[in-house]
């Protein structure tokens, strides 16, 4: 049976083992000034101060750059850059898990209720207004309970904050142009798609007459990739060209007063490339 009343060794935490070394860093420290000190006092008795000055300058750095250096729980300033990069990181962590993941997936419904439930920022608005005001204050005081004892300014912990309100609005205004880009090529291309249906209905409709005015058989130019790539006003095929306009002068009649819906034809800038095979291989070399 073991003793009652034998004692055990307490286990420290980490924030106690390393204000511990700390305190030992900065002993050790203090009795190297100390020491130099004690030597230039030593000298001084009998020797002017601008010998003293000449022969020990390393000494004097040594005791007045723990005096006046800003020291703090971390020691050194090597080690307190290290603790505050830590700390940031940390921080960084524990906002991105308090906050609403705006690309968080997950087939679970609980967690994707649990998600949404999160507080967000409003990233229309700027940080310093509402709602964005109450939710910095209230992430500035989560972040200091998560970091009491760590000697973490006010100021520090309300810079972590602003940092996570930045990041999220560029990615939120990177988000919607990407969605704006995407929207119009999508509406480009059911326009595309939808006039491609309707010359080939107005063709086919009017074949003898625009086969006539053509002077051969048209069918086969009818193609998506000679409507996206062929119109062109370089003169490099006018024959197709004429057809283009022939078959959208029959689309507009076909319209009626619902022709409005079309957009006018207006040739841009004058490109030189060769002749898609779609068009070429349809009129004599």
């Amino acid at each position: 049976m073991s003793n009652q009343n034998e004692s055990y060794p307490t286990r420290r935490t980490p924030a106690e083992r390393e204000m511990t070394n700390s305190l030992a860093i900065l002993r050790r420290d203090m009795t190297t000034v100390m020491k130099d000190v004690a030597d230039i006092k030593a000298k001084t008795l009998n020797t002017p101060v601008s010998a003293v000055l000449q022969s020990q300058p390393m000494a004097l750095v040594h005791a007045v750059a723990p005096v006046s250096m800003e020291m703090n729980v971390a020691g050194s300033p090597t080690m307190a850059s290290d603790a505050k990069s830590v700390n940031k990181t940390k921080a960084y962590r524990l906002l991105r898990e308090h906050l609403w993941d705006p690309k968080f997936k997950s087939k679970h419904l609980a967690e994707i209720q649990a998600n949404n439930g999160k507080p967000r920022w409003n990233t229309t608005v700027n940080f310093n207004q509402s709602p964005n005001t109450e939710l910095t204050e209230n992430l500035v005081a989560y972040l200091e309970r998560k970091f009491v004892g760590a000697g973490l300014r006010k100021s520090d912990v309300r810079d972590f904050v602003y940092t996570n309100f930045t990041s999220r609005k560029r990615a939120a205004n990177k988000s919607q142009a990407k969605k704006k880009s995407d929207n119009a090529c999508n509406r480009r291309s059911n326009r595309e798609k939808e006039h491609l249906k309707r010359r080939k209905t107005a063709y086919q409709s009017n074949k003898t007459a625009i086969d006539d005015k053509m002077k051969r058989d048209c069918s086969g130019l009818i193609i998506e990739e000679a409507m996206s790539v062929g119109e062109s006003d370089d003169g490099t095929l006018p024959h197709y060209n004429h057809f283009i306009t022939l078959v959208d002068n029959k689309v507009v009649a076909d319209l009626g007063l619902n022709s409005h819906q079309l957009l006018s034809r207006a040739f841009g800038e004058t490109v030189e490339g060769s002749v898609s095979d779609a068009i070429a291989s349809q009129f004599p070399q």
